[in-house]
């Protein structure tokens, strides 16, 4: 059997949360914009036929065999444990250890698996070694395989997943009475470093849902205590800020909120965009 060419960096299983009847069909609404002058592009997809790219993780100048080992020995895996770990959680079910580190790893993941992410680490190695004697033969699979090499180690953190595995789980349901909660190709939320006692990591995983990491049980009551629409504005407006190029929802209601957020540079929360890890700095 020939490899997947198709890498999922928003496997199917967590767009499918978002899926709603279309046309007799079960669909999501994907919103994409490249560029802050070009018109919001709304479309109606199948969740295995978008949130990937082609060959995204395989790894170049390597046998067959092993050129998909991130994505059929890593990735599937993870997904396959995160999705199992977030069911449990939102049915309240009781959670063994190896459910807790399939969470973290899924969620850890999240914030490293993009194409931007990937091709962002790519960059950074053809920049800092492009110059050094041993590599003035390197081509860019080269610097493609070290990027790839670096994405495996920062999803396999373990000082990351150690600090991580002592945050609680919480999950947090916002009812029928408000908006629906978006995701994107950027949909992790997480505090300005994550070493303090007040530190979080939040994921929506679906349009009433969202999961939250942290070891202060204060801050999930004070979010559950928040007026479920101006909680779900706000989590949109940072996973919509935060996006790269999509956007995704169960419909299209919330297409001009998107269309004024989505790659626009002088809106009210680009100014607190960090820099380096492309996130919303959140304080709760």
């Amino acid at each position: 059997m020939n490899p997947p060419r198709k890498h999922h960096y928003l496997p199917e299983w967590y767009l499918s949360r978002w899926k709603r009847q279309w046309n007799d069909e079960e669909v999501i609404w994907e919103f994409g914009r490249v560029g802050p002058l070009n018109e919001l592009k709304a479309r109606y997809r199948h969740p295995a036929a978008t949130g990937y790219a082609l060959d995204l993780y395989t790894i170049p100048n390597s046998a067959a065999e092993d050129a998909s080992e991130i994505e059929t020995k890593l990735l599937q895996i993870v997904d396959d444990r995160g999705a199992r770990a977030i069911a449990k959680a939102e049915h309240d079910e009781a959670a063994e250890p190896e459910d807790k580190a399939g969470l973290v790893q899924f969620m850890l993941s999240m914030l490293h698996r993009s194409p931007d992410c990937i091709n962002y680490l790519e960059k950074r190695l053809a920049q800092e070694l492009g110059e050094n004697p041993l590599f003035e033969d390197a081509d860019t699979a080269t610097f493609r395989a070290g990027a790839l090499n670096t994405f495996v180690e920062l999803i396999q953190s373990q000082p990351m997943i150690s600090r991580m595995m002592e945050m609680s789980t919480f999950v947090i349901n916002l009812g029928e009475d408000t908006h629906d909660l978006l995701t994107s190709d950027s949909p992790l939320m997480m505090s300005n470093g994550i070493g303090h006692t007040d530190a979080f990591i939040i994921l929506p995983t679906g349009p009433r849902t969202l999961i939250m990491l942290t070891e202060n049980s204060s801050l999930p009551d004070h979010m559950a205590k928040h007026d479920c629409k101006v909680l779900a504005k706000a989590m949109n407006d940072a996973v919509t800020v935060q996006a790269k190029k999509l956007v995704f929802g169960p419909n299209t209601k919330q297409k001009r909120f998107i269309d004024n957020r989505l790659n626009r540079p002088n809106l009210h929360l680009a100014d607190a965009v960090d820099p380096k890890t492309g996130l919303v700095k959140w304080k709760i």
